[in-house]
C-alpha cells in the first residue's frame, strides 16, 4: 500500500494511475508494485513483473512525464523483471525475443535495454528486418547507472555496477564495476 500526503501527491498519484497503459500481450505482477510515473506496457508479447518493485522516482529528472516503457514487440517476446527492483524515470526496455532483469536491481534514469539491432547493418537490407536478435540477461542486485544503454546479447553478472553513460556491448562478469563506451571492466568489487 502506498500512502501519499498532500495535494501534489494526490494529483501525481491520480495522473500516474490514469497514465498507465497496458496494450496487447499480457502483464503479470503489477498489483504489488509501486508506480510513481506512468508505466506503458505494450506489444503482443508477455511481460512479467516480480513483486514489490518501484517504477519511477518523483525526485529524479523527468523528460515529459517520465514514463517507463516496457515493450514486448512480438508474440513470442518476453520481458521478465525480478522482485524488489527500483527503476528511475524515462526508461525503455524493448524486447523482440527475451530480456531478463534479476531481483533487487537498480536502474537509473534514461536507461535503454534492447535485445535487437532493430535494422540490418547492410544498407541494401536495412528496411527488410530487425537485424540481429540476441537475448539480454541482467543478474540479481545489478546497478545500472543513468543514461546507460544495454545492447543485444549482453549478460551482466550479479552484483555488478554499470557506470553512468555506459554503452554495454559485451557481457560483464559478476562482482565488478564497468563503465565507458564501449563498457569495460574497471575493477572488482
Amino acid at each position: 500500500m502506498v500512502v501519499l500526503e498532500g495535494l501534489r501527491s494526490r494529483i501525481h498519484k491520480l495522473r500516474c494511475t490514469c497514465g498507465n497503459r497496458i496494450r496487447g500481450g499480457s502483464v503479470d505482477g503489477l498489483n504489488r508494485s509501486r508506480l510513481a510515473v506512468p508505466l506503458i506496457a505494450d506489444g503482443p508479447g508477455r511481460i512479467t513483473l516480480g513483486p514489490h518493485s518501484t517504477f519511477g522516482c518523483r525526485e529524479a529528472p523527468l523528460i515529459g512525464n517520465g514514463s517507463i516503457r516496457l515493450q514486448a514487440r512480438h508474440h513470442d517476446a518476453v520481458i521478465e523483471i525480478g522482485g524488489a527492483c527500483a527503476f528511475s524515470n524515462n526508461i525503455s526496455i524493448v524486447a523482440l525475443h527475451r530480456i531478463t532483469v534479476g531481483s533487487r536491481c537498480l536502474i537509473g534514469d534514461m536507461v535503454t535495454i534492447l535485445d535487437a539491432d532493430h535494422h540490418e547493418i547492410d544498407p541494401t537490407a536495412r528496411w527488410n528486418g530487425p537485424g540481429r536478435i540476441d537475448p539480454v540477461a541482467i543478474g540479481d542486485n545489478v546497478w545500472i547507472g543513468s543514461r546507460s544503454m544495454i545492447l543485444r546479447g549482453v549478460t551482466i553478472g550479479y552484483n555488478s555496477v554499470i557506470g553512468s553513460g555506459s554503452v554495454v556491448t559485451r557481457s560483464i562478469p559478476a562482482n565488478v564495476v564497468a563503465a565507458g563506451n564501449p563498457a569495460r571492466v574497471l575493477r572488482p568489487l
